[in-house]
């Protein structure tokens, strides 16, 4: 049975293993976010021992990101790739193991999810640069898109399994599934055969290969713009995850009417993960930037608040929005930048929102209670529209643009660039 033409980049059997692999670690991986946090619960932990072991993964993986950048475009992604899963599986694996024997204690949980935090720093930015080694510019949007959607899907379903392995069974076996995953994802990786080798640059000292991943964003000062523009956006849509639950307990149906939402936020995210499968906009960032004005609407609705039907419409909406933005943004970045350098680019992407994010959520609380809950959100909402509108202004945004063929490139440096093709969907 023929596959669909979204579905086409499944015919490629290098990228049929990585969709594979990331499927299955991904999925073994959204068990541990409840896994863990229950674990130390039950060994005697206190809210402050889980708190601090959510702060120590960030900070890995903030802190090993530029490195990870590094490594990843000086070495094979595929090494890369296997090394992250080998590392995750061990970790993972013993931890199980202790877990079983009743020996876990707050520090080896701390330890240990440090280091993942620390190896998805090396995986993530050699993941999505590996892709263009696997299938051709036309093919990168759909290569995206699946595993967009493979993570949004494994975000939802993967919190259930674990409460079900919770009540069934042990902390230890979540976490022992979640090893196993890793496992199976490392064999899967080590077959895969790359197309062809992305020409590597003479190795030079560390910082220097650093730097100049790094000036490669910087010389193009409008991309950097829209990086940073993104960060901000992180930034005040982290009030609406820190202060929607507090308005909702407000009187306003409590945990259950949270649940709804973020339910009905992560529906949305599959249902952009389907849509990014076809839409290719005509003028990816223009079309991006106007779209992320949509992210004013959770905590926009949120200030009334409105009804909770309300809320939930407009939360879906955001992230339809997020979904498809991410994968056409990836895309983008990969067309734009030299295949050695894109690990690094991708790394200072990464870093950007995952330093951005947190701030907001340390932020959201003091300022509500200086400036009020309803001003905070609708000054959020602000904080989310104005630069992504002022960024469409920048000529440099505006000439990123999908030629005839299919590809993206900034408009003049391509030849073929004749007529331009509007924003297209691909038909199932």
């Amino acid at each position: 049975m023929p596959l669909p033409k979204s579905l086409s980049t499944l015919r490629e059997r290098p990228y049929r293993l990585l969709w594979t692999a990331r499927s299955i670690s991904a999925m073994g991986n959204a068990l541990i976010p409840v896994t863990v946090v229950f674990a130390i619960l039950r060994s005697g932990g206190r809210a402050l021992d889980v708190g601090t072991m959510l702060t120590c993964h960030a900070v890995g993986q903030v802190v090993m990101l530029p490195v990870g950048g590094v490594w990843a475009d000086r070495l094979s992604r595929k090494l890369v790739l296997m090394a992250t899963d080998a590392i995750q599986a061990v970790c993972y694996g013993l931890l199980a193991v202790m877990t079983f024997l009743h020996q876990a204690a707050v520090w080896q949980f701390a330890v240990t999810y440090t280091i993942a935090g620390m190896a998805m720093a090396f995986f993530t930015p050699a993941s999505r640069a590996v892709l263009p080694e696997l299938v051709g510019p036309e093919q990168l949007q759909p290569a995206n898109a699946l595993l967009g959607l493979t993570d949004s899907t494994t975000k939802v379903l993967g919190p259930a399994l674990a409460a079900l392995l919770l009540a069934v069974s042990s902390p230890g076996t979540a976490i022992l599934v979640n090893a196993i995953s890793f496992l199976l994802s490392f064999v899967l990786v080590s077959r895969l055969y790359l197309h062809r080798q992305v020409r590597r640059s003479e190795k030079q000292h560390f910082f220097a290969d650093l730097r100049d991943g790094w000036q490669a964003v910087a010389q193009r000062r409008w991309y950097l713009a829209n990086l940073l523009c993104w960060g901000v956006w992180n930034f005040a849509i982290a009030f609406f995850f820190v202060l929607g639950p507090v308005v909702m307990e407000d009187g306003h149906g409590g945990a259950t009417a949270w649940s709804v939402i973020m339910i009905t936020g992560s529906v949305g995210s599959i249902v952009g993960g389907l849509a990014a499968l076809h839409y290719r906009p005509r003028r990816p960032l223009v079309t991006t930037n106007a779209a992320a004005v949509l992210g004013i609407l959770p905590p926009a609705l949120l200030a009334p608040p409105a009804p909770l039907f309300v809320i939930a419409l407009g939360v879906a909406v955001a992230f339809i929005m997020t979904s498809l933005v991410g994968e056409v943004l990836a895309t983008t970045q990969q067309q734009l930048f030299p295949e050695e350098i894109l690990a690094r680019v991708s790394s200072l992407d990464w870093m950007i929102s995952l330093i951005a994010m947190p701030a907001g959520y340390a932020a959201a609380a003091p300022v509500a209670q200086f400036l009020g809950m309803r001003t905070t959100l609708l000054v959020a909402a602000a904080v989310i529209a104005t630069p992504c509108l002022l960024l469409n202004l920048l000529p440099g945004v505006r000439s990123v643009q999908r030629f005839p063929d299919g590809t993206i490139g900034i408009a003049g440096e391509r030849r073929t660039a004749t007529a331009l093709p509007e924003a297209t969907w691909i038909p199932l």
